[in-house]
């Protein structure tokens, strides 16, 4: 099976260029999987039918259009895997079906896998603490064990607080679009991820995530969201 997995920045594609192989195996053993990064999530056009902007490299921004072009040419083999954060939207079901009614533009949908990250990839890091100590051993327990796996608290926030000194202020002081911060969380995924045990990591979005691309190479079925959760 070929994955072209949709992203939204350099740090997710860190962390899953190393979780993938655990999740699915040895590339191209027989599975494969290509990186798409985005420069952020953006939104969804008022009129997704219409051509995107080419000077907006967001990934909602430019999904639609993705998914049609993928539509035309992809196989029984190959499947489309978007990536994206809940951040502070109220209702993750509701931003599921947003993301799903994407595939009605499509003449002809791809086999596709939607998953959302609650609130933000940096949850899948809590998910393991076992990982993050040992990435970090001079963390902050204190907020760590205070943490509230997947809820929306500032996810990325409590990690700097965590593990960053000065914490998320120093950071927040930047800007939160910072190219430091964005960097400062590549950095963090690129210590984390390779302590991460996928069999055991506890956050619900991230298992979600891991299961629905194993089902998907268990059970490909043609067309549409191939998605049982």
């Amino acid at each position: 099976m070929r994955f072209e997995i949709l992203v939204e920045g350099q740090a997710d594609q860190t962390m899953l260029s190393i979780l993938m192989e655990r999740i699915l195996g040895p590339f191209e053993q027989p599975h494969r999987w290509y990186f798409h990064k985005h420069r952020g999530i953006g939104k969804i056009q008022e009129d997704p039918t219409q051509p995107p902007n080419k000077h907006d490299p967001t990934l909602l921004h430019n999904l639609p259009s993705k998914l049609r072009a993928y539509g035309k040419d992809m196989g029984e083999n190959e499947a489309v895997v978007v990536l994206v954060d809940l951040d502070d939207r109220p209702d993750c079901r509701v931003f599921k079906s947003e993301l799903t009614k994407l595939l009605n533009t499509c003449p002809k949908p791809p086999q596709t896998l939607l998953r959302i990250a609650t609130e933000e990839t940096e949850a899948w890091f809590f998910g393991d603490k076992k990982a993050l100590l040992a990435a970090y051993p001079e963390a902050n327990t204190q907020v760590i064990d205070h943490y509230v796996q997947d809820s929306q608290c500032g996810t990325w926030e409590k990690l700097a607080d965590a593990i960053y000194p000065g914490g998320s202020a120093s950071l927040i002081a930047l800007g939160k679009r910072s190219p430091r911060v964005m960097e400062q969380k590549r950095v963090w995924a690129k210590k984390i991820a390779p302590e991460m045990n996928v069999e055991r990591n506890q956050s619900p979005s991230f298992r979600q995530f891991r299961d629905g691309l194993r089902r998907f190479i268990g059970g490909k079925k043609k067309g549409g969201v191939h998605d049982r959760s």
